[in-house]
């Protein structure tokens, strides 16, 4: 896991989805409240997708934007503790020092 982004890699992972859930490109673009044809443009004709429209989507069809966009899994856990601690920076640097400590 090295968290970097690459564009091929992330529609791989999104064509992978697709066919794992047997959705359409089509259903899943209208899914996410995106125009029928988004995700052909994206997957199929190499336009560059906006992360605000590939997370309605993931969210919408009940895929992990982590995953699409990185290629790795977050749990609902982590995911809550990471949106808590972007709210309340205080705590997440309290967080963060008990965590790093020695």
């Amino acid at each position: 896991m090295n968290g970097t982004y690459d564009t091929n890699a992330m529609r791989k992972r999104l064509l992978l989805l697709l066919e794992q859930s047997g959705l359409s490109m089509r259903e899943a673009s209208k899914r996410g409240d995106t125009t029928p044809g988004y995700l052909h443009s994206v997957l199929k004709d190499g336009a560059e997708p906006t992360v605000q429209k590939l997370a309605k989507i993931c969210e919408a069809n009940g895929f992990s934007l982590a995953f699409v966009l990185f290629g790795f899994e977050i749990s609902p856990e982590t995911e809550r503790l990471m949106t808590l601690m972007e709210q309340d920076t205080r705590a997440r640097d309290g967080i963060l020092a008990l965590l790093e400590k020695d």
